[in-house]
Formats: C-alpha cells, structure tokens, sequence
C-alpha cells in the first residue's frame, strides 16, 4: 500500500526526511536488489520542477538514505522507492513541506 493512502507526512523546511526500505518478493520473503534509490520530485525555491535522486546505502537488509528539504518550496514533494534495474516504483509517496510560524 503506499504511503499517500496515510496522507502525506508534514516536514518543516530545512528538516531532512530520512528513509528506510527493505525489499520483499511476491512470497513475502526478504530479497536484497543490488542497490536501490529514491526519487524526489518538488518545486524547488526558485521555482523550478526539480527531480533528486538519493542513492540508499545497504545495512544488514536495510537500504536507508537521508533527502533534505533546505532547496525545497513550500508544498508537496513526491518521492518514489526504486530497487536497482526496476523501472517501477516498490513505493510512492508524499512530502508535505512546511513553515512553522513562530508566535511573539
């Protein structure tokens, strides 16, 4: 199920998300692909449609990897969960970046 069934999750600006994978085969059991990635599409502070990719790194069965959001604008940031040599994404979902307003 991906994650925008939950709604996506809020991140203050210039905070990092950090992600964890780990990959599964159609037997529910633990594979590790080779490598895997996460893409990030945003408008970033200039306005502009951006697309990052976060190579993850392999610990024990765990791909992990860190996006921040420091060039990001305010709004919705999608992000995709790719294993290596697969061109459809195992996971999607959103990034909501946000301001927090300091009250006086």
């Amino acid at each position: 199920m991906p994650q925008t069934a939950w709604g996506p999750v809020n991140i203050t600006q210039g905070n990092s998300a950090f992600f964890t994978a780990e990959f599964y085969d159609a037997n529910g059991l633990l594979t590790i692909p080779s490598g895997a990635n996460v893409q990030i599409s945003y408008i970033n502070t200039s306005n502009v449609s951006t697309v990052d990719t976060i190579s993850l790194a392999l610990t024990n069965s765990f791909f992990t990897g860190t996006w921040s959001t420091a060039l990001a604008s305010l709004g919705l940031a999608t992000w995709n969960l790719f294993a290596t040599g697969n061109s459809t994404a195992q996971q999607t979902g959103q990034i909501r970046v946000i301001e927090i307003i300091k009250s006086l």
